[in-house]
C-alpha cells in the first residue's frame, strides 16, 4: 500500500512536470518525498554497475531503493502520457483558472517549507532573496536555443532533467526556455520512441551528476539549501502569473476575463491541497 501511495505522489509529481513554471521537486517536497529521491538516485555509481556485472541484482535493488525509484518513475510517466493532452487543453480553454491553481500551490509550498525549517538567521534569508533571484532570472530569461537532431535532444534532456528535481525550476519551463518544448511534448503526442528515448538518455545522464551535488549540499548545508529551494519557488512565481495579456502579466482589474472570485478560490484550494500533504507528511 506504501508504495501505492508513493506511485500517487508520483504521478502529482508528473503532471507537475508537464507545466512549464511549476517542478515536479515541488511536489516530491511537499510530499515528503525529496530527500529520499536525491538519495536513491545518487546511489546509483560504479558500486552498482560492478555488482550488477557480477550478478548480485538484489544487492544493487536494495541500494538503490528499486521499489521506491520505480514507483515514483512509474507514476511520473504514467502522468505525462495520461495528462499531456488535457493540460495542453486547459492552457488553451482556461489559462486563467489553471495558472491560478498552480500560482496557489507554487505559494503555499514556499511559505510551509519556510514555516517547517524556521530560523531567524538572517544569513538564511540571505540564501532565501538570492534564491528568489535566480527563481526569477531561470523563469524569464532566455537560455539560449540548443542545436537541432539528437545532440541538442540529448543536452535538453540532461539540462531539463536538473531543473525537473530542483523544488521551483521547472523543467517544462527550461524546455521553452530552450527552445525544445513544443519538440518533447509532440514526440509525446506522437509516440516518437526514437527521440524520447534520446532525451531519456540525457535525463539519466543529468541525473546521475546533479543528484550527488544536491545530496552534498542537503547533508552539509541543509537549512541554507531548502531556503534556497523555497527562494527558488518564490522566484518562479513572475512565470505562473495567472492574469497576461500578450504574454506579460498585468494586473487582475486589466485582464479582459480576470474571473477573480474563481482565481483566488482555486489559489486556496491549491494551498489546502498542500497544506494536507504537510500534514500527511508530518505524521508519517
Amino acid at each position: 500500500m506504501k508504495y501505492v501511495i508513493i506511485y500517487l505522489k508520483g504521478m502529482l509529481m508528473g503532471i507537475a512536470d508537464l507545466v512549464p513554471g511549476v517542478s515536479g521537486g515541488t511536489i516530491a517536497l511537499i510530499a515528503g518525498i525529496y530527500q529520499r529521491l536525491i538519495n536513491a538516485i545518487a546511489a546509483v555509481n560504479m558500486k552498482c554497475l560492478k555488482l550488477l556485472l557480477s550478478g548480485q541484482i538484489n544487492k544493487v535493488w536494495k541500494q538503490i531503493d528499486g521499489w521506491f525509484l520505480l514507483a515514483v518513475f512509474a507514476g511520473i510517466l504514467t502522468s505525462i502520457f495520461l495528462f499531456a493532452s488535457l493540460l495542453k487543453m486547459l492552457f488553451i480553454e482556461h489559462p486563467v483558472l489553471t495558472w491560478a491553481f498552480f500560482f496557489g500551490l507554487i505559494i503555499a509550498s514556499a511559505v510551509l517549507l519556510i514555516k517547517k525549517n524556521w530560523n531567524a538567521n538572517p544569513f538564511l534569508w540571505l540564501f532565501l532573496v538570492i534564491g528568489v533571484i535566480l527563481g526569477y532570472v531561470l523563469s524569464t530569461q532566455s537560455l539560449g536555443y540548443l542545436p537541432n537532431g539528437a545532440i541538442g535532444i540529448l543536452l535538453a534532456g540532461m539540462i531539463a532533467i536538473s531543473a525537473m528535481i530542483l523544488p521551483g525550476i521547472s523543467g517544462s519551463l527550461i524546455l521553452i526556455l530552450l527552445g525544445k518544448y513544443q519538440t518533447l511534448l509532440a514526440a509525446v503526442h506522437d509516440r516518437d520512441w526514437g527521440t524520447l528515448l534520446l532525451f531519456a538518455c540525457g535525463c539519466v545522464i543529468g541525473l546521475m551528476v546533479f543528484s550527488r551535488l544536491l545530496k552534498w549540499l542537503l547533508a552539509r548545508f541543509h537549512d541554507a539549501t531548502l531556503y534556497t529551494l523555497a527562494g527558488l519557488m518564490l522566484g518562479t512565481l513572475f512565470k505562473v502569473w495567472p492574469w497576461k495579456s500578450n504574454e506579460t502579466n498585468v494586473w487582475p482589474t486589466d485582464h479582459v476575463e480576470p474571473q477573480l472570485i474563481f482565481t483566488v478560490l482555486l489559489m486556496l484550494l491549491a494551498s489546502l491541497f498542500v497544506w494536507l500533504l504537510f500534514k500527511l507528511d508530518k505524521k508519517s
